[in-house]
């Protein structure tokens, strides 16, 4: 029984001493700083399982092959995307040093999400991330062109002819 009870006081205090830690100032909260790596992992997890579940249902209306909506998206993602994310130049220094949490520099690094899962990002922004929604800024045939272009860099450096 006393097992139980320290068990629980410990479920309990850890996460009220993170809550204090935090609302003390005593977490880094600069975007130059390096995110550990326990911070990264929960991190990626939680923002794959929420992709899963956003994207689960969207068809996506574009042929995985179409090369017209593929250059289409490509030009997307030069005109738009690649100040964050990296063009074939190599990566964005302020998407890959100065956004906490770093921005996937999708060029150099590949890409793991789906169409569908790389369309929710794009129309509904990623929160906490400094990605914002695309939704009323691009048009739906847009958003899932260049969303067609991410999930095609499955491979690290995978269409790295952006030029």
């Amino acid at each position: 029984m006393k097992t139980l009870i320290a068990f629980i006081i410990g479920l309990i205090a850890l996460p009220l001493l993170l809550v204090i830690v935090a609302i003390a100032g005593w977490l880094p909260t600069d975007a130059a700083s390096e995110p550990p790596r326990w911070e990264s992992s929960i991190a990626m997890r939680a923002l794959d399982a929420s992709l899963e579940k956003r994207s689960d249902g969207l068809k996506n209306p574009i042929a995985e092959k179409d090369a017209a909506a593929l250059a289409a998206g490509k030009k997307i993602y030069a005109d738009n995307c690649a100040g964050c994310h990296g063009d074939a130049k190599g990566p964005s220094d302020w998407g890959a040093k100065g956004l906490y949490p770093r921005a996937p520099q999708f060029l150099q690094q590949g890409s793991d999400v789906t169409a569908p899962e790389a369309y929710a990002a794009i129309r509904d922004g990623v929160r906490y991330s400094g990605m914002g929604a695309w939704r009323g800024q691009l048009n739906d045939r847009q958003m899932w062109q260049v969303a067609n272009f991410v999930s095609s860099m499955r491979e690290k450096g995978g269409m790295k002819d952006m030029d």
